[in-house]
């Protein structure tokens, strides 16, 4: 059986790391696997709890002196695994099934030309339920996109080689964002494959204490700089990037004066108060008329991450 280095990058995840670790060591595997968790000098208790893992003779706990980000964190302990299959672990991430890596390295090893093995990421509806009001708004795609059976594959099995070969993360680029996602463009360049598997993870959202201005600033903000980053570097258009054009181009209309701002302004509306009947659709609270208003700013904020990241080249905030 292969070797497996598994890597959890952690950040004030005292509230998931738990579940995320003992999802792994729950997995019915017959090969060698390790688990690296590095810890980007956390604020909260999570260190704490990833403490009590050392137990475990395949378990290491890193812990940065300083705060890194993310892809310099999730390259320093790919500089310290042991074996060439990865497998990158988000820390609020929970592996479904003990089956779940035979499952992800038979698909792995039935091609080597695949460079990385996604799986599913769901978010159920037992885990969307225990959201407050505002994290329910906020995760609303992903859970429609869950209730209907839609996947969204997470890269997470990878080739160590195949990755060292395209440059690993790019840490010069991205700090806390987008990083996964060019590393994906960056393998397809190089025409390896990239595959779906049958598996499932389950996403829990371990931001869901942030305050709302953090959701905004610490969350929304960081990944609209990475997409307006990927933009520029890959030209890379999905449906995410196609809104922030699309939306840049009716907000500009619609709040700058001129002779077809009164249209324009009955489209944001419709945008606005549509988004407010899907989260309504789900969610029976007074505060879903506040939506709108919260949507627009989180627009605006998106807006100016995703422009300033094309602008700058990089990911920073």
């Amino acid at each position: 059986m292969k070797s497996v280095s598994f890597i959890i990058p952690n950040y004030n995840a005292e509230s998931t790391i738990d579940k995320t670790v003992t999802s792994i060591l729950n997995q019915k595997y017959q090969g060698k696997f390790e688990i690296i968790a590095v810890d980007d000098k956390s604020t909260d208790k999570s260190v704490k709890v990833l403490s009590k893992f050392k137990k475990y003779k395949n378990f290491r706990l890193i812990k940065n002196e300083k705060n890194i980000g993310l892809a310099n964190s999730l390259n320093k302990a790919i500089g310290l695994s042991k074996y060439n299959i990865l497998a990158i672990v988000w820390c609020d991430f929970i592996l479904i099934g003990e089956d779940w890596l035979n499952k992800m390295i038979e698909k792995f090893s039935s091609d080597n030309k695949i460079a990385c093995v996604m799986s599913n990421l769901m978010l159920p509806k037992e885990v969307w339920k225990k959201y407050d009001f505002w994290n329910k708004v906020n995760t609303i795609e992903e859970y429609n996109r869950s209730v209907k059976g839609k996947v969204f594959g997470k890269l997470t099995l990878f080739d160590k080689n195949k990755i060292k070969e395209v440059g690993m993360y790019d840490s010069k680029t991205f700090r806390t964002a987008g990083e996964d996602t060019d590393l994906r463009l960056k393998l397809l360049k190089r025409n390896y494959k990239i595959v779906l598997e049958d598996t499932k993870i389950v996403h829990l959202h371990g931001f869901y204490k942030l305050s709302l201005l953090d959701r905004l600033f610490r969350k929304a903000l960081p990944l609209a700089e990475a997409s307006g980053v990927l933009f520029r570097k890959h030209f890379y258009l999905n449906s995410k990037y196609r809104n922030a054009l699309v939306y840049s181009f009716i907000y500009l209309f619609a709040l700058v004066p001129n002779f077809i701002q009164p249209l324009f302004l009955v489209i944001l509306g419709l945008i606005l108060f549509t988004h407010m009947f899907s989260v309504f659709k789900h969610v029976k609270d007074i505060k879903i008329l506040l939506v709108p208003f919260y949507k627009l700013f989180k627009d605006l904020i998106s807006l100016f991450g995703f422009w300033k990241g094309f602008i700058t080249g990089k990911q920073e905030f």
